[in-house]
C-alpha cells in the first residue's frame, strides 16, 4: 500500500511538472493525488461501493486543491488536474477496447459504461467542493451582514 501510495504521488508530481506547475506547488501537487488516491483506494478495500469511492477522493482532491490554492497562491487547477490522474479508470477504458477487440462487446459496453461512470463521478465530486464552499462563504457573510444591522 505504501508503494503504491508513493506512485500516486509521483505520478501527480510528474504530471504537475509536465504541465509546467510553479516549483514552489510541486510537494502539494503530489500530496493531493496521494491522498486523494489513498482515500479512494482505503473506501474501496473496505467494500465501499467503488462509485463511492471514487466520488470521496475526488472530493479530498477538491477539498485539498481549494486549501493548497488559496495557502500558496496558484490557481485551483493546478492541483485538481494533477491530483485527478491517479483516480482516472484509464485501466478499465483499456480492459473495454480490448474485450471490443475480442469481439466480446457485451463485456466491453459494460466496461466501458463503468469507466464513464467513474469519470463522471470523479467530475462530480470536484464539481461539488467549490458549490459547497460558495454556500458557506454565502451563509458566512450574510451572517456577518445581519450582526451589522443589530
Amino acid at each position: 500500500m505504501v508503494l503504491n501510495m508513493l506512485l500516486a504521488f509521483f505520478t501527480s508530481l510528474f504530471t504537475g511538472i509536465t504541465l509546467h506547475t510553479p516549483l514552489t506547488a510541486w510537494f502539494t501537487v503530489g500530496l493531493t493525488g496521494m491522498l486523494g488516491w489513498s482515500v479512494s483506494r482505503f473506501l474501496a478495500y473496505r467494500n465501499i461501493p467503488e462509485l463511492l469511492a471514487a466520488v470521496s477522493g475526488a472530493l479530498v482532491i477538491g477539498i485539498l486543491a481549494e486549501i493548497f490554492a488559496r495557502w500558496q497562491k496558484q490557481p485551483v487547477t493546478v492541483y485538481i488536474v494533477s491530483g485527478i490522474i491517479p483516480l482516472v479508470p484509464g485501466t478499465i477504458f483499456y480492459n473495454s477496447m480490448l474485450q471490443f477487440l475480442d469481439n466480446q462487446y457485451n463485456a466491453g459496453f459494460a466496461l466501458a459504461f463503468k469507466a464513464f461512470l467513474i469519470a463522471s463521478y470523479l467530475a462530480a465530486g470536484l464539481a461539488i467542493v467549490p458549490l459547497i464552499l460558495r454556500q458557506i462563504k454565502f451563509f458566512w457573510s450574510r451572517g456577518k451582514h445581519l450582526e451589522k444591522k443589530r
